[in-house]
């Protein structure tokens, strides 16, 4: 093996070896513009950094080839300090357990022992550290050494490790982002008081409570903090926290017993008759003018016909539509949000030509809907555009009070539900339907039963039906 190549990306600073490889054009973007990857190994021997080089060196191949792909997170950009900072916390507790081990490990041979003094001469992290602080501070400023102290020692910051919880969560993306976004919001907050992640106990988390989620709806606040505390589940789990959750039963029971004027107004609810005639029967010169008609339509159309979850309708391949023999359809859903969501979903005879029209010269996991195929989320994407258009016919409900209109595409799923059960259909067969286990929790249906049949299952759909259009003058 030739010298440059026993040594590729090694990079001897003062007594210190470094992994420093150039990031592709393409990845830059997604590092920040940075157009080095750097990474101190923590030795001086050249043997044990060029052991420790290999799994970074794989590991910076499915970082670029993620960026330069467009797969690579925005919290999952390259943080040079904090991994700096992980690997010397690494070395440091190794030191302090077995110094001579350690002293072994980065030198390759024994600690030294003076004959006159009896002194034992050994290296340790602690004599290394000082002069990686000094070389930060030289290269990245007073800011970025200090940080690198604060993680070495554990003083990290409250997302510290948000990146790592967020990939191992394997989240749906929207779901993703929307974590990343509320732990923020309380990281910032800890940040003002000057809180590390090992700050947060149970007053510091019930004074964040208080403060900033108590004052929302009840429903938000609920998020926030199922976003906290799942993260700091996490932390747990992995030793970066000790002790009880802090974020465990922090909103008080929902004990509220009377009702008064006004206390069901705020409630998101199902398409009245004269909304759904708005929206599904418009005047030709809306269908015209609106961007992509047709698949407006059709999702708007399965979803009151299904009960079917947006996300579920938008991402439909061509294989989830099965055909019996007698030419009935079915939708087979094969994921969603839980794992009732799983489940086969009657296509309505009123939808078969919609499904056939869509399936033409499409298999496998071609989409139903390819409208949406260049999005990154089609079904985030497509929920805009409807919200466009319900504003645009007049469709909307906002309270003052509330973040989001009480009608939204959800409230079709609502509607099919309201008139399944209008129409004398058993609340265990509409759970099946839709996806809910609520329906089905006693132990006699979620233990013994199989579930109803699918004959059952097409009588519950078959037994909804569109609203007529409104004729001329109609109130």
């Amino acid at each position: 093996m030739s010298r440059n190549r026993a040594r590729r990306y090694l990079n001897l600073r003062g007594n210190t070896w470094w992994f420093k490889r150039d990031i592709p054009a393409a990845a830059r973007p997604a590092f920040g513009g940075k157009t080095a990857y750097l990474v101190s190994l923590a030795t001086s021997d050249l043997r044990v950094a060029m052991a420790r080089r290999d799994p970074v060196a794989r590991e910076t191949d499915h970082l670029f080839a993620s960026a330069i792909a467009g797969r690579l997170l925005t919290t999952a950009r390259a943080d040079v300090i904090r991994e700096m900072g992980t690997r010397w916390a690494v070395e440091l507790e190794e030191s302090q357990k077995n110094p001579e081990a350690w002293h072994r490990k980065v030198t390759g041979h024994e600690p030294f022992e003076d004959d006159l003094t009896g002194r034992v001469d050994m290296l340790s992290a602690s004599d290394l550290l000082d002069e990686e602080v000094e070389h930060l501070t030289r290269e990245h400023g007073n800011a970025a050494a200090d940080r690198f102290l604060n993680i070495v020692h554990g003083r990290v910051d409250v997302e510290h490790h948000l990146e790592d919880y967020l990939r191992e969560a394997g989240l749906a993306s929207k779901t993703t982002r929307e974590r990343s976004g509320l732990v923020k919001l309380f990281a910032r907050w800890a940040a003002g008081r000057g809180l590390s992640i090992v700050g947060v106990n149970r007053g510091e988390a019930g004074r964040y409570v208080t403060s900033t989620l108590v004052p929302m709806n009840r429903r938000t606040a609920s998020k926030h903090l199922t976003a906290l505390s799942q993260y700091w589940s996490y932390l747990i789990r992995r030793g970066h926290v000790e002790g009880p959750n802090p974020w465990k039963d922090q909103l008080l029971p929902d004990n509220k017993r009377r009702v008064e004027r006004g206390d069901l107004d705020g409630k998101e609810r199902a398409f009245t008759t004269k909304e759904l005639q708005a929206l599904l029967y418009p005047p030709a010169p809306t269908k015209r003018g609106a961007v992509n008609w047709q698949l407006m339509q059709d999702v708007m159309c399965i979803g009151a016909l299904s009960g079917m979850r947006e996300a579920e309708i938008i991402t439909l391949w061509a294989s989830d539509v099965g055909f019996a023999d007698n030419g009935e359809a079915t939708f087979h859903l094969q994921h969603g949000k839980n794992p009732n969501a799983a489940r086969p979903v009657p296509v309505h005879t009123d939808l078969m030509e919609i499904v056939k029209r869509r399936l033409k010269g499409k298999s496998g996991t071609d989409l139903l809907f390819p409208e949406l195929v260049k999005s990154k989320n089609p079904a985030d994407t497509f929920g805009k555009r409807f919200r466009t258009y319900r504003e645009g016919r007049g469709v909307d409900d906002k309270r003052e009070d509330k973040r989001r209109s009480l009608v939204n595409f959800h409230s079709f799923r609502r509607w099919f539900v309201t008139e399944a059960e209008r129409a004398g259909q058993q609340e265990a067969i509409i759970s099946a339907v839709v996806g809910h286990e609520e329906g089905r929790k006693s132990i006699t249906l979620s233990v013994y039963s199989s579930g109803p049949s699918e004959d059952q299952k097409r009588r519950c759909v078959e037994a909804v039906r569109l609203p007529a259009q409104a004729t001329a003058g109609q109130d």
